[in-house]
């Protein structure tokens, strides 16, 4: 009975996975961009920039240009020694999946 029981939840288990994603892949963006100063426009590559809340996050390359996966909602954090912090937030009513 206990392996019946099994195998009937391993069978499910791809239906609730994918119902899973399929409610999840609106809210997914992709978010990129240069982090650069304001007033140069100088690329900043040692700019940590991480979901608050979650632990993920990424850092740009030497020209400044990062790439991150995020979901409608969530609030990025960027961050640097020397540089005051910004916070991004965004916005659940994006139309597309990037950013």
């Amino acid at each position: 009975m206990k392996k019946l029981v099994l195998y009937i939840l391993l069978l499910g288990a791809p239906f609730a996975v994918h119902a899973q994603f399929d409610k999840l892949k609106d809210s997914v963006v992709q978010i990129y961009g240069v982090i650069m100063t304001a007033d140069s426009l100088k690329a900043i590559p040692m700019v940590s920039v991480v979901v608050k809340g979650r632990n993920q996050g990424t850092y740009p390359n030497e020209q400044g240009v990062f790439s991150l996966v995020v979901l409608k909602g969530d609030v990025i954090e960027f961050s640097s020694v020397g540089y005051k912090s910004k916070t991004v937030t965004i916005s659940d009513t994006l139309t597309s999946n990037q950013y």
